[in-house]
């Protein structure tokens, strides 16, 4: 057998095209991943929509409501009495934090002034219910700083909540029909 080592010699390329396709794989897969781990700070309610009110962009804890009356802290389903808890711990290490309430609209009246009235014992004045917006705009981040390319959910910072009642003549507002029902402990 004779073997022909006279044959040219032919170059060694690397294939950028598979390479690229490669790489644009494995970012893929980390994208993916990282939309996975993506901490979701409430459970997903149905919201009321409200003509006014204005963001509060202040640290909150966010307190669920869903249509089955389960109330949540976070995404954490919690009963009434560890609610409680939680909410009087938080309080006493954030005095001066937010109490958000996500209400579905769907959830029963009683559930929600129950869990209303628990938020305003710990809370006083520094309760509020979460709406979206009636045009169905989302607001604008004030903080341009924080990125979110693939246009996910705003987070709870940015959700439209009610203005506090305007005081009038009268000590109360018309428009505020808890203020005659609902005491303020």
């Amino acid at each position: 057998m004779k073997i022909n080592f006279d044959s040219p010699d032919e170059e060694v390329r690397i294939e950028l095209i598979p390479l690229i396709d490669v790489i644009f794989c494995i970012l893929t897969f980390f994208l993916l991943a990282a939309l996975q781990l993506t901490r979701q700070q409430a459970i997903n309610v149905d919201l009321p929509q409200a003509e006014t009110g204005s963001a509060q962009m202040r640290e909150m804890l966010i307190v669920s409501v869903d249509r089955f009356g389960q109330t949540y802290i976070d995404d954490q389903p919690r009963d009434r009495q560890e609610l409680s808890q939680w909410l009087r711990a938080y309080k006493k290490a954030r005095p001066d934090g937010l109490l958000v309430l996500y209400a579905s609209k769907m959830a029963s009246y009683n559930d929600v002034v129950q869990v209303l009235d628990l938020l305003r014992e710990v809370g006083g004045d520094r309760v509020a219910l979460a709406t979206i917006p009636s045009s169905g705009e989302i607001p604008e981040n004030p903080n341009p700083d924080s990125l979110n390319p693939l246009g996910l959910p705003p987070s709870p910072e940015n959700l439209q909540l009610p203005d506090p009642p305007a005081e009038s003549e009268g000590g109360g507002d018309a428009t505020t029909p808890e203020a005659d029902l609902l005491p303020n402990n």
